[in-house]
């Protein structure tokens, strides 16, 4: 029993120190590809977290002091970090604020709780290890022991804040993100933050799960290894989920910033060259172009094509879409692309669904299935497959 004990309370740390090894073996390979520099700091911080449970579940009292304020400091940072690599992640870089509100709290709680660890003698560091880590109890607790205890308690509070902040502001930034997205690029499939459902949803589970857990406490779970196999399965797994999410993730913001042209100088450039088009008549202008030139069968096209084609900025393109037509950028041309596979059914039954999809502008068989059954609500069927 011991060993199974042993083995539970150090695989959620393995996991993530697994992934420390996969993040910085990429990052050295490819570089800061898709913000894995943030995630690798994050990865490293839970490892540093599970270190600290390890100590705790294994009742090392010993190193306590030592593990514990790693566990603390670890415990705040963890969440927000993750945050910080959505942000990373969804608008390039992170605003003084939050990087503000990552380090400080972690280094000041963390810092009070070693310092504190370090004043008090060795009666009180044992009763507050006993009655306060031990057993959740204030009984007993005299001088610093207490304002130890004081100090773990906000520690606690400043983690469930930490959970929910991260949910609510992690969850928007993901969706306008994608949505983003849909507004720059008609091929989307690889460009959304990858297995977009699987992160949100790991996200609500292990916010919810680390708020609870927080609320009942470690001392719960010590001496049952049978309760204690229930969170820490559960968060090896959520962590092996997140490490892998975000190890294939190969696109992000920094990546739609270095292919576009989004410079307000070479827009206002553009827009007094000759031939240009006001703005007033974008919408007319980009039916009329469609129609005549189908650029939408172009494998690939960006919003940036559309708008040198009308030798016009991004943002004027995406607004008009927006606005008079009511849908992105993506669904637009996804929309045209569908319509034409249907005519082309109609007029070349004779041909197969690899070629119906790759003369409609595809270039994934995947993305065609999905798209005429988002818009047609069947699968396409040719002639041959009738």
């Amino acid at each position: 029993m011991k060993l199974l004990h042993s083995f539970i309370t150090v695989v959620p740390m393995v996991v993530c120190l697994f992934w420390v090894v996969m993040l910085a073996l990429d990052i050295w390979e490819h570089g800061n590809r898709a913000a894995h520099k943030s995630l690798l700091v994050w990865a490293i911080t839970s490892t540093m977290l599970y270190l600290g449970h390890c100590a705790f579940f294994n009742e090392d009292r010993d190193i306590l002091p030592f593990f514990d304020t790693l566990y603390v400091m670890s415990n705040l940072a963890v969440f927000p970090l993750f945050l910080h690599y959505i942000v990373r992640l969804t608008e390039g870089r992170a605003s003084l604020l939050l990087n503000v509100l990552v380090i400080a709290p972690p280094i000041v709680l963390g810092g009070i709780v070693g310092v504190l660890y370090m004043l008090m003698n060795p009666i009180e560091n044992n009763q507050f290890i006993e009655n306060y880590l031990y057993h959740n109890s204030f009984d007993g607790l005299t001088q610093l022991a207490l304002w130890q205890a004081v100090v773990h308690q906000i520690g606690r509070l400043l983690f469930a804040i930490g959970v929910v902040v991260t949910l609510w502001i992690g969850v928007s930034k993901v969706r306008r993100y994608n949505r983003f997205i849909d507004s720059v690029y008609s091929d989307t499939e690889d460009k959304h933050l990858y297995g977009i459902a699987t992160i949100l949803w790991v996200m609500v589970v292990t916010c919810l799960a680390s708020f609870v857990l927080n609320a009942i406490g470690r001392h719960f779970f010590v001496g049952r290894t049978g309760l204690l196999v229930v969170p820490f399965v559960t968060f090896s797994i959520l962590l092996f989920v997140i490490g892998y999410v975000g190890y294939k993730q190969r696109f992000s913001f920094d990546d739609v910033i270095c292919a576009g042209d989004d410079d307000e100088s070479i827009a206002d450039k553009e827009m007094e060259a000759e031939g240009c088009v006001e703005h007033g008549n974008l919408y007319d202008s980009i039916r009329t172009m469609m129609a005549e030139e189908e650029l939408f069968l172009i494998p690939n096209l960006k919003v940036d094509n559309v708008a040198q084609k009308l030798c016009t900025n991004r943002r004027y393109v995406q607004q008009a879409i927006n606005e008079e037509m009511g849908m992105t950028f993506s669904e637009y041309i996804n929309g045209l692309r569908i319509d034409y596979a249907e005519q082309l059914l109609l007029s070349q039954p004779e041909l197969t669904i690899k070629e119906l999809g790759v003369l409609s502008g595809y270039t994934t068989m995947s993305t065609f299935y999905r798209n005429f059954k988002k818009y047609k609500g069947r699968q396409p069927k040719t002639e041959k497959e009738i």
